[in-house]
């Protein structure tokens, strides 16, 4: 009997009994106190406004007009200026946003820039869609003008993917001055913007958006699954002019399918006009800047690259460690995270270097033993 109270007391014993700490993804944390009753009501609201069937009666490609008008103030809190509604489409996530996108402004052979470490979900839709990329090298700062220049002078890429503001998976951020720098150059060698700017609601000091110093080019597209839930399932873009919103987003262009759940929709707009979601938005960065108070202390005197509000957290390696034995051993003291090979884009090895989310763990407490876990594999 001692035997088995003092192995149940024991906290490798416990640690193996308990599933990793899902480290590996950064969704924003849960905030239940807000968010269940700012749902609750917008969609109360929603219901109230038309009845089901006549809400979801009917396919409403682009976005009913409400919603595209919300869809318009809601990226209008980072464009600057509100777009208006016609050039705005409502779609299903980003990620069909950014298949449709990529089938529409890059032909089959044709190149995609993309920052050297980025979204890795872009690889899968460049290898369907039969598109070659072109890496470019980053600094502190994101991409790199001189090394954009080049891509664009010598390969001539069609468009560039880019996540200017917390930046995935570097959470780096480009200065105002680098993104006009970057748009300059877009512009000189006429060459589309797709900027997804996902995670820029949770800093509340920003810079404005890439696509704000060059709107003639650039497509500019705000997700909510960052800042206010990952299954809502509801994403704007802001197309250059009317007419290539129409033309991208038609149901002719048949590539995918982009229409967001009416019902999905209509409750995100309730929650625009409302201010719900504002209130998830401050609810969901109050709960990430008190998380990093853990990472910080947890990660003392360790380099590790992010910022108080960042879903995700970057960490370099040094020369004799690898990612894959950093991930190796986390995950044997408790926790999953990602290796920087699948954010790499470049030809050679991808740097060593780990990410991993603060917002995934349910609660501080689950995100404490995975920080802890990382610290004792770091040092182990």
């Amino acid at each position: 009997m001692t035997s088995l109270i003092a192995s149940d007391h024991n906290p490798d014993d416990l640690r193996r009994r308990e599933s990793p700490v899902f480290m590996s993804g950064n969704l924003p944390p849960d905030v239940p106190e807000v968010f269940d009753a700012r749902y609750g009501a917008a969609l109360d609201s929603a219901l109230s406004r038309r009845s089901p069937s006549r809400l979801i009666g009917a396919h409403q490609y682009r976005g009913s007009d409400r919603d595209r008008a919300a869809g318009a103030a809601f990226t209008g809190r980072r464009l600057g200026t509100t777009p208006t509604p016609e050039r705005v489409v409502v779609a299903n996530g980003t990620q069909s946003i950014l298949i449709q996108l990529l089938s529409g402004l890059v032909p089959r052979g044709g190149l995609l820039a993309v920052e050297g470490l980025t979204y890795p979900t872009i690889r899968t839709f460049v290898q369907t869609l039969g598109i070659d990329v072109a890496p470019v090298a980053m600094d502190g700062e994101g991409i790199d003008p001189e090394a954009f220049e080049r891509v664009c002078r010598t390969r001539r890429p069609a468009a560039l993917y880019t996540m200017p503001t917390l930046q995935n998976p570097t959470t780096v951020t480009m200065s105002t001055d680098r993104r006009r720098a970057i748009a300059d150059l877009c512009r000189r060698y006429d060459v589309s913007v797709i900027e997804d700017d996902i995670y820029s609601l949770l800093p509340t000091d920003a810079p404005p958006p890439l696509s704000a110093y060059l709107p003639e080019l650039s497509w500019y597209v705000l997700g909510t699954a960052k800042s206010i839930a990952a299954g809502l399932k509801v994403a704007y873009v802001v197309a250059p002019d009317e007419e290539s919103a129409k033309a991208r987003f038609w149901p002719g262009v048949r590539s995918t399918y982009w229409m967001v759940a009416p019902i999905n929709a209509a409750v995100m707009s309730s929650l625009v006009e409302d201010d719900g979601a504002t209130a998830i938005i401050d609810a969901v960065r109050d709960e990430i800047r008190a998380r990093h108070e853990l990472v910080t202390d947890a990660l003392a005197g360790i380099d590790h690259r992010t910022t108080p509000e960042s879903l995700h957290v970057w960490l370099p390696l040094s020369a004799h460690r690898t990612a894959a034995d950093l991930a190796a051993g986390a995950l044997a003291a408790g926790a999953s995270i990602g290796t920087s090979d699948t954010f790499y884009f470049g030809t050679g090895t991808a740097p060593e270097a780990v990410r991993f989310g603060v917002g995934a763990p349910p609660d501080r407490a689950a995100l404490e033993r995975g920080v802890t876990a990382i610290r004792h594999a770091y040092h182990g």
